[in-house]
């Protein structure tokens, strides 16, 4: 009985593996089925002839010539179609996807296997939303990349954007930039180490040192994002806005140069390079119209005069230039307190006029100078002289 058994097992086990020895050759003709590439199919010709000298057994094809390849459509002058599954087409070479992308070039290298398009001379790729052109253009059909990298040129309906290296993933409206990186826009133009820039969004990401120059101010920093459509931008790491008469510097900086706003938060310096003035803080707002600024949290303002400087410390700073002087006015609200070596005081609130170099103490005011002490309702101080 034992042997009977041990015999019948032995047998389900032979004949389990020739079922799995039977089965593989199954498996490994599905695998190589499914790895087998689908062909280029030729749609037209003109002319067609055999050019056996190149040694592909090669097609020349002359004329109105068409291919079709995996839904994707190749219209050029002439062509040759090589046994390979690849094909060089020349002259008015045009591919389409079956989708909005456009490429077109004068020489064409298509490996249908891999399904890389090289294209030489006269690039154009066309999405609907820019124009890209370039000398030296591989599209990867398979991972919708194109890549360009002796330099290319981007045109948008408002932007002109040129750069060294260039991947542009067609499926996600992504370009990203290496290299000389030049965006020019009718309001400003802004050179950039790396850039991010999304066609159909019309949004710039900053991946490097990045400066922006326009008519009424320079910005530059080394990350963040320009919404070019609305102009909206935010930009981090050292960044400053440049104005002719000013400086702000932030951890992070917001603008919007439709409004003339800007908004600055943590480490926040403020620079008046015409009045020797310097505000601190960790967050202030710019309106350019006013050339006005207010200074909250940790607000401190630092005057140079002389040999000596001006601490002013209050709870709200508000800087502003008077249109009709043209010098600026400041105001202190809160707990204001100011220091210098031969004079100290506090109030309330204060105006202090560049015009005249005057300040104003409001709201239970004290003074101290050297041994004395001056308390008022009011108290006016002439700095100059």
């Amino acid at each position: 009985m034992e042997v009977l058994s041990t015999v019948r097992i032995r047998w389900i086990t032979v004949a389990y593996t020739v079922s799995i020895l039977l089965f593989l050759p199954f498996i490994s003709f599905c695998q190589e089925k499914k790895k087998e590439k689908k062909k280029i199919e030729l749609k037209h010709a003109d002319v067609l002839e055999y050019d056996e000298s190149l040694g592909h057994k090669a097609r020349r094809l002359i004329g109105n010539v068409q291919f079709e390849h995996e839904g994707t459509l190749m219209d050029c002058d002439s062509a040759y179609l090589y046994e390979n599954n690849s094909l060089d087409a020349f002259s008015n070479v045009k591919i389409n996807k079956g989708d909005s992308v456009f490429m077109f070039c004068q020489k064409l290298f298509y490996d249908g296997n891999t399904k890389l398009a090289r294209a030489r001379e006269k690039v154009k790729l066309d999405d609907g939303e820019m124009e890209l052109y370039t000398e030296f253009l591989n599209h990867d059909l398979n991972k919708d990349v194109a890549q360009y990298f002796q330099g290319g040129t981007i045109y948008t309906e408002k932007d002109t954007l040129t750069s060294q290296l260039g991947n542009y993933y067609t499926e996600l409206n992504d370009f990203y930039f290496r290299k000389d990186v030049v965006l020019r826009n009718p309001q400003y133009i802004m050179n950039s180490d790396t850039l991010k820039f999304n066609t159909s969004t019309e949004i710039a990401y900053f991946l490097g040192p990045t400066t922006i120059v326009a008519e009424e101010n320079t910005i530059v920093c080394k990350n963040g994002w320009y919404d070019t459509k609305n102009d909206l931008s935010q930009f981090n790491e050292d960044a400053t806005i440049h104005s002719e008469t000013q400086s702000i510097t932030g951890d992070s900086l917001f603008y919007n140069r439709n409004l003339g706003y800007g908004k600055a938060i943590c480490n926040v310096k403020v620079v008046d390079t015409a009045e020797h003035v310097i505000l601190e803080g960790d967050f202030a707002e710019y309106f350019d119209s006013l050339n006005k600024v207010i200074m909250i949290d940790r607000a401190l303002l630092k005057q140079k005069m002389d040999a000596d400087t001006l601490y002013l410390h209050a709870d709200t700073l508000l800087s502003y230039i008077d249109s009709i002087t043209d010098k600026r006015i400041l105001f202190a609200f809160h707990k204001v307190q100011f220091y210098k070596e031969d004079m100290q005081g506090r109030c309330d609130s204060l105006v202090y006029s560049y015009v005249d170099s005057t300040i104003h103490l409001y709201t239970d005011p004290i003074l101290w100078s050297d041994e004395n002490q001056l308390t008022a309702d009011s108290i006016w101080i002439q700095m100059k002289n």
